[in-house]
């Protein structure tokens, strides 16, 4: 039973991380303050930085889904390397 409760807290924290993150780099380059000289200033630079952020929210949204199945079933979540 602690194995399972370490691998739901394991993949929770998994996915606040990538949620928290990726919120954190989507808006981030666009804030008043990103305000950076040259190329790191650059629309190309901040969208590509905004797209990190999309992917770690989609990583986190897909880690969310097999979680809550889990929960649901009552199989613990495939461990990160076996999906």
């Amino acid at each position: 039973m602690s194995r399972r409760i370490g691998v739901l807290f394991g993949s929770a924290l998994f996915v606040f991380y990538c949620t928290a993150i990726g919120v954190y780099l989507l808006l981030r380059p666009w804030t008043g303050r990103a305000g950076l000289p040259g190329f790191l200033g650059s629309g190309f630079v901040r969208g590509f930085i905004s797209g990190l952020g999309l992917i770690h929210l989609f990583a986190g949204f897909a880690d969310l889904r097999v979680l809550s199945r889990s929960l649901q079933g009552g199989d613990p979540p495939p461990p990160a390397g076996d999906r």
